[in-house]
């Protein structure tokens, strides 16, 4: 041992340059790899609760990227809160959606959305994710019984039989007319005969005071329809007629049992036109007797559809979806019920309408831990949003417990657990998306 002590110093500096540089270079290289290591740890940890807290939860395509027009990615956690607490209390409210059934998993001209309307598997998911979201049925754009979307309807309505709390009715869409010769008059009684016989007898078909609601998209800017005739021919159905400015006032329209609000975009990138959508409730409440359908939607981007021209309806982080449930609550009551409400729409991605992806709230959710460790302090944008926040601690690899629950507006929560990695989850508002915070460590 001595010698060898005596040998090491008989080489002095030289030597002992190499060692201390290769010393430092080992210490450099483990510290490095030690914050490498809790770097990567990290970012493994938050990927894993951003995988279990927030999964794609919509049947939208997971591999679907979004669009610039405002529409989220098919990854998208949205929240499921019911859609009938945007309501005013008490309400017994149908709410239906839009539905377009003519996506076909790539071949459709012009947006790819990753599935198909005729896959049962998608199909399945739709109504599934429909119920999650407490909404009550379905409006099926339907443009004709060779159309596609008949054909794709036509698989869908066996399998809503599975969900026997939902409803659906046909919206005849105008451009039927475009695909079918003879007169408009001919058209409409062709088109009532198909479904009267197709879809009447479903006991999952939408009724309004015991007649069958037939739904008319534009049809009463065509010419040559007598309306009075198609309903004499048919006095079991509830013709519910478009009111915008492409149309007359849709309760005024001959034998007319009601009339829905539809998006009306403008040149500009504005806010909705509050004062047309008061002005529908207003003339709705003359009518107590019809079927009144309000409308509610989050934005209007025609990006994707030329032959709207180029015109919106800005989303304003949520605050247009918002709006359209303030003002139908500053119109009815448990007293005095909407019957209908349609939601525009669940799946429009041409039109930037489509809700089936949620409604992005712009919001940020930054969360400290005070000095004293009693509680966290909340730092979220746009809570007029979200409607609750939740407290998830990581009890193992992948597995989280939610142990609390607080309102939106919390800002400060005191802290009573354990310590250990927690993370804050802010519920949105139903159909807007959920947001969670980065991992929240209590020593």
């Amino acid at each position: 041992m001595q010698a060898a002590v005596q040998g090491f110093a008989i080489f002095k500096p030289i030597r002992m340059i190499i060692v201390f540089k290769n010393l430092r270079s080992r210490v450099l290289s483990t510290l490095l790899a030690s914050v490498s290591l809790l770097s990567s740890t990290g970012f493994a940890q938050a990927q894993t609760a951003q995988s279990v807290l927030l999964p794609p939860n919509t049947s939208a395509s997971y591999g679907f990227a979004g669009l610039p027009n405002g529409t989220l990615p098919g990854s998208t956690n949205v929240s499921k809160v019911n859609v009938h607490t945007l309501l005013y209390p008490g309400n017994t409210t149908k709410v239906l959606v839009h539905y377009l059934p003519w996506f076909d998993g790539g071949n459709d001209s012009g947006i790819n959305v990753g599935y198909s309307n005729s896959d049962p598997n998608y199909i399945n998911a739709f109504f599934s994710d429909l119920t999650s979201r407490g909404v009550d049925g379905v409006m099926v754009d339907w443009q004709g019984q060779t159309d596609q979307s008949n054909t794709r309807w036509l698989v869908a309505q066996p399998m809503i039989r599975k969900y026997p709390n939902l409803s659906y009715a046909i919206m005849l869409d105008s451009n039927m007319f475009n695909k079918y010769s003879g007169s408009n008059q001919q058209k409409v009684m062709d088109a009532m005969a198909y479904i009267s016989a197709q879809y009447f007898a479903d006991p999952q078909y939408l009724k309004y005071n015991g007649k069958m609601v037939v739904g008319d998209f534009a049809l009463t800017a065509a010419t040559g329809i007598n309306w009075a005739a198609v309903q004499a021919a048919y006095p079991n159905v509830a013709f519910i007629h478009l009111d915008n400015a492409t149309s007359p006032d849709g309760f005024g329209i001959p034998d007319s049992a009601g009339s829905f609000l539809w998006v009306n975009p403008t040149a500009a990138n504005v806010a909705p036109n509050a004062a047309a959508i008061t002005n529908f409730y207003s003339r709705a409440k003359t009518h107590p007797n019809m079927a009144a359908t309000g409308g509610a939607y989050k934005g209007f981007n025609s990006q994707y559809a030329p032959w709207d021209g180029q015109v919106y309806v800005n989303q304003q982080c949520g605050a247009t979806w918002l709006n359209m449930f303030s003002a139908i609550n500053q119109q009815y009551s448990a007293s005095n019920q909407l019957p209908f409400l349609q939601l525009v729409t669940w799946d429009d991605y041409y039109e930037g309408t489509e809700l089936e992806t949620g409604i992005d709230n712009c919001a940020t959710l930054n969360v400290t831990v005070s000095k004293s460790k009693k509680e966290l302090t909340v730092n979220l944008t746009n809570p007029s949003t979200v409607d609750h926040l939740e407290l998830y601690s990581q009890a193992a690899a992948g597995k989280y417990n939610l142990t609390n629950s607080f309102p939106a507006t919390m800002a400060n929560i005191p802290v009573t657990g354990a310590a250990g990695t927690y993370y804050l989850k802010a519920v949105g508002k139903p159909f807007i998306k959920n947001i969670l915070s980065a991992a929240i460590v209590i020593k």
